[in-house]
């Protein structure tokens, strides 16, 4: 990424912000418009932005989200409880429910917007964006650490997993079999994990003995543009979703919820 195209990017703390904002409103409105919206907008930025591939956000979306998608419809469209409930297809003890159907999509579409948010923020993110963005709003140094380590790992994993599955591949092994990477896979990530624990450990090891967290906050590691706009961006976002919810709870806030549509529909 050029630098100019790193300054057209939010700040990360700014982007931090909106993705905890997303996730508040997605869990805590109980109308399933919340997500939905929520999920059409993490579409449109993955769909404009330049650090991100709609197709990569997509894919993601669709292994990730697909199989939710199709567990909680026969969960919840087939044994929904309850005796008052419309009936769409029938076959023995088996039943599709209009009630069934309404939560198992209400269901998803929290999963897809909580998956499509955090794809959308992790695809444009990096160990050091993420630390940089929590030392902006001033987490604690340790959380911020254990963050930026988890993110570290991802790419890392599947870096040595790929030189593990070539090392593999030179001593006779079939790796391109599905069925033969799936009976070399447990062993590996097994010892990958224990390895990149220990790396994590002697890192925080060395950066204890470098004083970390006993001296002054550090700075960033990047420059990034900011400004008053975001900052009222930030608090605007924190308060404005944390109201909504609170409004939700004590039952204020006008937005349809899944028995409202139903009723709709059936009356």
């Amino acid at each position: 990424m050029t630098p100019s195209a790193a300054a057209r990017r939010l700040h990360p703390s700014t982007e931090l912000v909106l993705l905890l904002c997303g996730l508040l409103l997605v869990y805590g409105v109980p109308s399933p418009l919340v997500p939905a919206v929520v999920l059409l907008g993490a579409a449109v930025g993955a769909a404009v932005t330049r650090h991100l591939r709609l197709k990569s956000w997509a894919l993601t979306l669709l292994v990730l989200a697909g199989p939710m998608l199709v567990m909680v419809t026969i969960i919840q469209g087939l044994f929904y409880p309850g005796e008052a409930v419309h009936i769409l297809w029938s076959a023995g003890p088996a039943a599709i429910t209009a009630e069934g159907l309404a939560v198992a999509l209400q269901l998803w579409l929290r999963v897809a917007a909580m998956i499509g948010l955090c794809a959308l923020f992790a695809f444009g993110a990096d160990a050091a964006r993420v630390f940089d963005a929590m030392i902006g709003l001033r987490l604690p140094l340790n959380v911020a650490y254990v963050c930026a380590a988890a993110m570290n790992l991802l790419p890392l994993l599947r870096e040595r997993t790929a030189r593990t599955m070539a090392a593999r591949a030179a001593r006779g092994w079939d790796t391109t079999s599905l069925r033969v990477r799936l009976r070399l896979l447990p062993g590996i990530l097994s010892g990958l994990l224990t390895a990149l624990l220990v790396q994590l450990d002697q890192r925080h090891d060395a950066l204890n003995q470098r004083g970390f967290g006993a001296v002054p906050r550090p700075a960033p590691a990047r420059f990034y543009a900011s400004g008053t706009g975001q900052q009222v961006l930030r608090w605007s976002a924190a308060l404005g979703s944390s109201a909504l919810v609170v409004l939700a709870l004590l039952d204020l806030l006008p937005l349809p919820t899944a028995s409202d549509f139903l009723e709709v529909l059936y009356g």
